[in-house]
């Protein structure tokens, strides 16, 4: 059995993903069906400012228990309503401890109305799901969470107040090994995200459109993988890709990630200062970071040398003539030149920006903090920075 703690997923997804996390009230709220297994599934679902409003019927096939026309409704601020039209619970078993384990679930048509908009999305499907019992949700101490090994959501589609904002096909996140309770190696990915920059309320949409971008699709991509024993951390890439935009990705390798400091972290999540001592003990062995363009910068170029009333390229010529001024604060002459040289060629001409920042032996996080108090202009070379272009 490999599970981990859940993600946090964004707007629609962690809508979703609520479903099986709600904080919920030892005092049942609906009428139970008398399956064990659902009841404890419905039980996990009834919230302290929600309930269970009404479900279907419950059926059982084999391993399977069916609940139909499921109907949760959220009494907070934002009057929210979840209905599922098909949750299907596999082989479930009710622990000694509560917790519910399922080797699979699988929700279809699922829909959230809430005052501000909501979302929908078609399936969710989840494998080797170990969901926390009523105790251990409502308890303030325990931080128990649902795992799982495989986590796929498809069709979903994200609304605010005035109508649909984005759609994203396909949503997915696997575990592929574990330490105890913890994840020690994973992917996770979406795919298909289109945002429609009509919809975006705020400034951030006018500028999309201004820049030619009434939708923008996106992907995103990620991987890692820890090891305890060594005490190592490797994200090889993460990725958002935007098409007819730019992609922009990064990696990384980090040392000193113990089981301690992973386990601190968890706990102290919501003690920023408390996890920042844990966090300090964390070494940097490399980072790349890499933008490629695919159009996104000549847009602004573009823009920005019209509202400047000239053509780009002297608009360009005017923001390269003015690095060597701006880079001085580096106080490294060596950094400044390759920083000059490298966003001159990128500006002039878009392809693609790297900076790498490869140190010859793993630097402390503390000494990072230290220097960026102290002196902030020494981090390029205490990291060992390099930054080129196209190539």
């Amino acid at each position: 059995m490999m599970f981990s703690r859940s993600p946090r997923f964004a707007m629609g997804l962690m809508a979703a993903a609520s479903v099986v996390a709600l904080h919920t009230s030892p005092a049942l709220a609906f009428d139970p069906s008398g399956n064990e297994i659902a009841d404890a599934f419905l039980a996990m679902l009834d919230a302290e400012e929600g309930t269970v409003e009404s479900y279907g019927a419950v059926n059982t096939s084999g391993s399977e228990v069916t609940i139909t026309d499921l109907v949760v409704k959220d009494e907070g601020s934002d009057e929210a309503t979840v209905t599922i039209a098909k949750t299907v619970l596999s082989d479930g078993e009710l622990q000694s401890n509560g917790r519910l384990k399922l080797s699979a679930l699988g929700l279809e048509n699922l829909n959230l109305d809430a005052d501000d908009g909501g979302m929908s999305l078609q399936s969710l499907n989840v494998t080797d799901l170990v969901l926390p019992s009523v105790e251990e949700i409502t308890s303030e101490t325990t931080t128990m969470n649902p795992g799982y090994r495989t986590f796929e959501v498809n069709a979903v589609e994200i609304r605010d107040e005035n109508g649909k904002v984005a759609d994203i096909a396909n949503i997915s996140s696997s575990i592929d090994g574990m330490d105890g309770d913890l994840p020690t190696s994973g992917q996770f990915s979406i795919t298909g995200a289109v945002i429609d920059a009509k919809q975006i309320a705020d400034d951030g949409g006018k500028e999309l459109i201004e820049l030619g971008y009434e939708t923008l699709s996106l992907d995103l991509s990620s991987s890692g993988k820890w090891d305890p024993d060594a005490a190592t951390l490797v994200v090889p890439e993460l990725k958002i890709d935007a098409q007819d935009a730019a992609s922009l990705s990064l990696s990384f390798s980090l040392g000193g990630v113990t089981r301690e400091v992973v386990n601190q972290l968890e706990a102290n999540s919501e003690n920023p200062e408390k996890a920042m001592e844990y966090l300090q003990q964390v070494t940097i062995s490399n980072i790349k970071i890499r933008l490629d363009d695919a159009s996104l910068t000549g847009r602004i170029l573009d823009q920005e040398a019209s509202k400047a009333g000239v053509e780009t390229p002297v608009y360009v010529a005017g923001l390269t003539g003015s690095l060597p001024l701006m880079l001085g604060m580096l106080q490294n002459k060596e950094l400044e030149g390759q920083v000059a040289q490298a966003v001159t060629e990128y500006l002039t001409t878009p392809g693609s920006l790297e900076v790498v920042a490869s140190p010859g032996a793993p630097v402390p996080v503390s000494q990072i903090v230290g220097t960026a108090m102290l002196a902030p202009q020494m981090i390029p070379q205490i990291l060992s920075v390099a930054i080129t272009a196209n190539q």
